[in-house]
């Protein structure tokens, strides 16, 4: 009992001989094809995960609107830290002239006491010396 095969024009080419199945066609996605191999992964759009998500979902001129926003809170925040320190540099300023002027107004009233002092002790001289003194 002789089986006959019939052999077909593909499987001649191929140099197989005996049934032979006819090459499967692969399938066709939307992204292109695909490789057949189930383990493969299915290549997909490269995800910009380095990117902040306020940067992804929010449009230019959202993001220049709270980069705008967030420049004048800045500056308001130096304008407010400015005013404080010079209100205590001024503070700080006004404390010591006052000290000064305490320091200068007791000097002068030492030198006005000694002055005094050797004023008094002139018109005692010149008191005794007009005094007719007897001798």
């Amino acid at each position: 009992m002789a089986q006959t095969t019939t052999v077909t024009p593909q499987t001649e080419a191929s140099g197989i001989s005996g049934s032979v199945s006819a090459p499967r066609e692969l399938a066709q996605t939307s992204n292109g094809r695909t490789s057949g191999k189930p383990w493969k992964l299915t290549k997909t759009a490269t995800k910009r995960s380095h990117l902040m998500p306020g940067v992804k979902a929010s449009s230019w001129d959202q993001r220049q609107a709270r980069r705008a926003a967030r420049e004048n809170m800045k500056k308001l925040e130096t304008q407010l830290k400015e005013d404080k320190k010079a209100e205590e540099v001024a503070k700080v300023q006004a404390i010591k002239e006052r000290r000064l002027r305490k320091e200068e107004n007791l000097r002068l009233e030492e030198m006005k006491a000694k002055m005094s002092a050797k004023k008094l002790q002139r018109m005692k001289k010149r008191l005794g010396r007009t005094k007719n003194k007897t001798g």
